[in-house]
């Protein structure tokens, strides 16, 4: 039983064909933050009304959106955020409306794992890996950008194909995450 219980550990773990490395640019999003029951949700929301009110897509159709758990002090794995902020980039001359703000991130380095299921226990396994590489150091406390109402310097989710989510009403059943753990590289400041 103890073989069977190592090998299911061994095989949930993540080697590095399962990893992506990606460079994230900087950009200016327009950011959405909720607390509470739903947060996530309520926040989403938010960015898919803007997006939409704003026929974003038909000004940036690149559009691409972080959701990332910006409570002080982050909920644990699998555990439901108390505080939530999702973006969405934008032009950097668009206005935004209160109550969403305007953030300028500065980009950075990321290892991605697309989310398997929705436990998010993949999060332990993305930072599992980071811990085991010998090429990259997490850098999950260098803020990346500023932001004097919620954390930051947080790993991020982000909605894959963006723009068709969006042109699909943004719908739960249609949303499909990367996960994005900040990295840097082992001897680079």
């Amino acid at each position: 039983m103890e073989k069977l219980d190592n090998a299911k550990d061994i095989l949930g773990e993540l080697t590095d064909r399962d990893v992506r490395i990606v460079h994230l640019p900087p950009m200016t999003v327009a950011a959405a933050f909720a607390s509470g029951e739903g947060c996530e949700g309520k926040a989403l929301d938010m960015i898919t009304r803007f997006a939409t009110d704003n026929r974003l897509l038909e000004i940036k159709p690149d559009a691409r959106s972080f959701g990332f758990d910006c409570s002080k002090g982050a909920a644990a794995v699998g555990e439901p955020s108390h505080v939530y902020e999702v973006w969405v980039s934008i032009p950097e001359e668009m206005a935004v409306p209160a109550p969403l703000v305007k953030r300028r991130f500065d980009g950075g380095l990321y290892a991605a794992h697309v989310l398997r299921s929705w436990d998010f226990e993949d999060w332990r396994r993305l930072k599992t890996w980071v811990e085991a590489s010998d090429r990259y150091a997490n850098d999950w406390d260098s803020p990346r950008w500023t932001s004097a109402e919620t954390a930051a310097g947080q790993g991020f989710e982000e909605t894959l194909n963006f723009y068709n989510f969006i042109r699909k009403g943004g719908r739960m059943d249609d949303l499909q995450l990367d996960l994005l753990f900040p990295i840097r590289e082992k001897g680079a400041a």
